[in-house]
């Protein structure tokens, strides 16, 4: 039985493996560079160290070895002060031991950092320990101990990932033991958690330099494992959705991967020319990318395909190129047997007894007694082959005979077959008449589903309308207080200091009243419609948004990660409000003494993160999902067709994610 490896290790085993191919959809060093430069400017020395870890990491995974040593190195700095970054260094600096090949000290630092990080009930330490358990796991398997890496993963590792709300973590370490089922020739209990595993990482909306290239592993996987069930329907909805993506990556590495998958969801179907086609493809997307591993896959995947089309010249170049490239002894076995196969299949028994013999000589430990036999059969077909006119005559002696037993057999088969025709026919209609039952419910699911999307698209336009309908009227009222009521105020304040120059005298307390009332007026028009958004950028506005919340009770630190960004003025505007919302309800209700705003953008996505240090709040509680700050921001959010995360817990501060599409003017 071929097994499947599952040696990600987090990332971390095949970034120190030169050889390794790392599979993307897109550079991510502009996101790599930015945390960078985050860090550098960063003054605190506990951020600066948690983000120099988390750098050293990023850069071990992109295969930059000197950079993520430089990074360690100075985390490794500036943590001695700080209890938690002591015990999480343990973590990432176990990582050098296995670059170095010391497996022994790398699993007894992976079991030193869980035990410290147990203390700690924060969604980071969870994250953590989920990612440690796991990379000590797979060190189990590789000691043959798939049993306890199966419970590892399911009594710890699982539960604790799923504390973290990680959700790209979670979906890994399903995946990771939905391949010990697979390995095991358990495929429907892999694909209930090949199922999970795919919920989870759509559902993923961090952004981070894996989880676009996490999501297509998860889809290929999943539909691999669909098509050696035979569901062949749900195995292309999962094809079709991993399409979607790579369509946008033409040169992307992972199409090697995708071409092999859809040529192995037509070979199980005798859909022979497709699946070469696609195989085809693939190869020629491996040979781009010197992905040698997946080469190979789709090499012996054509030529099952072309000898079961009986193509057995090609088919033999396919084994004698996989042989010549290959440097795994076991491979070369499989090899060697399949060549026995074209061999004996085109009557060359001398060559199919040759490659046999070699077969047997790596395999001798293994099946022996099969084995010999294959042997005594193939040295006889040798020997039929030399003496074919003797058998020859013996058969025409008894062709008669053989004759009329062939005609009795024949009979017998001829109604065996009619009755089983029969049989057919019955239960096909039978099944087709289940069918149709399940397409007419089928269909009444699908007309209830389309009315419920009709009636949320309209509560959607609704929304947006009431959205743009109340900036617009924000303007005129700004615009109104602004023209209108401060010019007559500036006026009035003209003509008391002429009043106060001409008779020496004016109502006492008026003028500071008066200054007073300008002020607040500037206030109210300011908060309605900022003008260093409409005169400036985005970035000028939040920025004084910010110092203009700060107080001496709550500092707000602002990060702006956009070198240049044009968005359209609606769009700022939109997202400033959000913003806006957001700190009123910080510092409204969470008695924070810490609050952090940041912005990035990638492409044609826009990233917030506004975190706090309060007394945070339950998300469950009807009250608190319902509220009209909440609301205000869900509303603007879908108005961009965004998502939006939050994470609270009492005591324990609140973080909220959210993440717009939004269009660049360039």
């Amino acid at each position: 039985m071929t097994r499947i490896y599952f040696c990600i290790l987090f990332l971390s085993i095949s970034a120190v493996t030169n050889s390794q191919v790392i599979l993307s959809l897109e550079d991510h060093s502009g996101y790599i560079d930015s945390i960078a430069k985050v860090t550098k400017n960063i003054k605190s020395d506990s951020l600066k160290s948690l983000y120099s870890f988390r750098l050293s990491k990023m850069y071990l995974i992109v295969q930059d070895l000197e950079k993520s040593k430089e990074y360690l190195a100075q985390a490794n700095r500036l943590k001695t002060k700080f209890p938690y970054l002591n015990d999480l260094s343990l973590y990432y600096n176990s990582f050098s031991l296995m670059d170095k090949g010391d497996a022994a000290g790398f699993e007894k630092m992976l079991l030193e950092a869980n035990k410290r990080l147990k203390k700690y009930n924060t969604t980071e330490a969870y994250r953590f320990r989920a990612s440690i358990l796991h990379n000590y796991g797979i060190l189990q398997q590789q000691k043959n101990n798939e049993k306890g890496y199966m419970k590892l993963m399911i009594n710890e590792a699982i539960p604790i990932a799923k504390k973290s709300r990680d959700y790209e973590l979670i979906s890994g370490l399903h995946k990771a033991v939905a391949i010990i089922f697979m390995n095991n020739g358990e495929r429907e209990k892999a694909s209930e958690y090949l199922s999970e595993a795919q919920n989870y990482i759509e559902r993923a909306i961090k952004k981070t330099p894996t989880v676009a290239e996490s999501k297509m592993e998860t889809y290929l996987m999943n539909a691999e494992n669909l098509v050696e069930l035979k569901r062949f329907y749900d195995a292309k909805k999962v094809l079709d959705k991993a399409f979607s993506i790579l369509k946008k990556f033409p040169e992307s590495n992972l199409n090697d991967s995708y071409f092999y998958s859809e040529g192995f969801y037509y070979a199980k179907q005798n859909k022979n020319a497709d699946a070469l086609e696609s195989y085809k493809k693939g190869m020629k997307s491996a040979e781009k990318h010197e992905n040698r591993i997946v080469l190979n896959r789709l090499k012996f995947a054509e030529y099952q395909v072309l000898f079961k089309l009986k193509t057995y010249s090609k088919a033999k170049s396919n084994l004698d190129y996989l042989i010549k490239h290959t440097p795994f002894i076991l491979d070369k076995k499989n090899y060697y047997n399949e060549l026995a196969k074209v061999y004996n299949a085109t009557n060359e028994y001398d060559k199919a007894y040759f490659y046999s013999n070699k077969y047997n000589n790596i395999n001798d430990s293994i099946n022996n007694t099969n084995f010999q036999n294959e042997i005594v059969e193939l040295e006889a077909k040798y020997k039929k082959a030399e003496s074919e006119r003797k058998i020859n005559l013996l058969l025409s002696q008894n062709e008669k005979a053989v004759l009329m037993v062939n005609n009795t057999r024949l009979n017998t088969i001829l109604f065996a077959v009619l009755s089983f025709l029969l049989f057919l026919t019955v239960l096909f209609l039978w099944i087709f008449n289940k069918n149709q039952k399940k397409l007419s419910a089928q269909k009444e699911i699908n007309l209830k589903q389309d009315l419920m999307a009709f009636e949320n698209r309209h509560k959607l336009s609704v929304s947006k309308a009431l959205i743009q309908g109340e900036e617009i009227e924000r303007k005129r009222i700004a615009r109104d207080l602004h023209d209108g009521l401060g010019s007559m105020l500036s006026g009035l304040k003209i003509h008391l200091n002429l009043a106060k120059k001409e008779k020496g005298e004016v109502i006492h307390g008026a003028d500071t009243l008066l200054d007073n009332s300008i002020k607040e007026l500037r206030n109210i028009s300011q908060n309605l419609m900022p003008e260093s958004l409409l005169e400036l950028s985005l970035e000028h506005a939040l920025r004084d948004l910010c110092a203009a919340n700060s107080n001496a009770i709550t500092k707000i630190e602002f990060q702006y990660l956009i070198k240049k960004s044009k968005l359209p003025k609606n769009y700022e505007i939109r997202i400033y409000r959000i913003i806006q919302e957001l700190l009123n309800n910080a510092l409204k209700y969470a008695k924070a003494s810490q609050v952090l705003v940041s912005c990035s953008q990638n492409q044609d996505v826009f990233f917030i993160t506004v975190e706090d240090n309060g007394i945070g709040f339950d998300i469950l509680d009807t009250k608190n999902k319902n509220g009209m700050g909440l609301k205000n921001i869900k509303n603007r959010v879908e108005f961009l067709n965004g998502k939006l995360e939050i994470e609270s817990k009492i005591n324990q501060g609140t973080s909220v994610y959210i993440e717009l599409n939004v269009i660049n003017e360039n």
